[in-house]
C-alpha cells in the first residue's frame, strides 16, 4: 500500500480511483480528492439518495464537487450494485456475470475508458472496503482487462487492484495444493475463484436490492 503523494500529475490514461464514502463527511472526502489530484467523480451507486449518508445525496453533493472544480457524474443507473431488474436475479441473489453482459453497463465501462483520456477519475460508492463493493467485484474485471490499475483510496493510503486481490484470495482460502501435481498452481485461477466466492458472499439478494413499488 502506498502513501498518498504530496503531488499528483493530471489525467492517466490507465489509472482509475475508487474511494467508499462511509467514514468520511464531505470535507474529509474532498480534501482526499484533493490530495489524488481528483479532476472527476463518477457516482457509481444504485439509487441517488441515502438515508444514512444524506450529506452525500446526488442533487447535493453533485454541486458541491462542482463547485470545488471537480467534474460529477451519476452512473449508478447503468452500473449499480443494486439494480432493480429482477432478471438479474435468477437464484435470488445478483448475478454479476449477467449485468456484466447488459449493453447500457459495458456503455458505462466504455465512458469510463474514454473519460480517463481527459480526466483523472474516481468511482465513488458507500462501502468502505473494496473488497465488500461491487466496484472491486464488478467493474474492476473489465477495466483491469482493458490494461487499468484500480488504485482504491482506503484509511492510511492507496491500495492497488492487485493488493486487493491478495487480500481476496487470502480471505476466501485457495483450494488445497495437490500433493502429486505436476505444474505449479495458477495464480489467475485462484485468483477467479476467489472472487466467485466473494460475489457470493457480498453481492445482494433480490429481496434486499430491489425497492417494493
Amino acid at each position: 500500500m502506498q502513501d498518498a503523494p504530496p503531488n499528483v500529475p493530471g489525467p492517466d490514461p490507465k489509472t482509475i480511483f475508487t474511494v467508499g464514502y462511509a467514514g468520511h463527511d464531505r470535507d474529509s472526502l474532498l480534501a482526499l480528492f484533493k490530495a489524488h489530484g481528483i479532476t472527476a467523480v463518477a457516482d457509481i451507486r444504485t439509487f441517488k439518495r441515502s438515508s444514512y449518508w444524506t450529506a452525500f445525496d446526488a442533487d447535493s453533493f453533485g454541486p458541491f464537487l462542482r463547485a470545488q472544480g471537480i467534474a460529477y457524474v451519476f452512473m449508478g443507473d447503468v452500473m449499480g450494485g443494486k439494480p432493480q431488474a429482477p432478471e438479474l436475479y435468477p437464484d435470488g441473489q445478483l448475478n454479476y456475470d449477467l449485468m456484466a453482459q447488459l449493453p447500457e453497463f459495458q456503455d458505462g465501462i466504455a465512458r469510463l475508458i474514454s473519460g480517463a483520456n481527459k480526466y483523472r477519475i474516481c468511482l465513488m460508492c458507500a462501502e468502505k472496503d473494496p473488497l465488500d463493493c461491487h466496484r472491486t467485484l464488478l467493474i474492476a474485471p473489465p477495466l483491469k482487462a482493458a490494461g487499468f490499475d484500480l488504485c482504491h483510496l482506503v484509511e492510511g493510503g492507496v491500495e492497488h487492484q492487485s493488493e486487493t486481490e491478495q487480500r481476496m484470495v487470502a480471505l476466501n482460502g485457495g483450494d488445497v495444493p495437490d500433493l502429486f501435481a505436476t505444474t505449479a498452481p495458477d495464480p489467475d485461477a485462484e485468483t477467479k475463484l476467489a472472487l466467485q466466492r466473494q460475489i457470493k458472499r457480498v453481492a445482494p439478494r433480490a429481496q434486499d436490492a430491489i425497492k417494493r413499488r
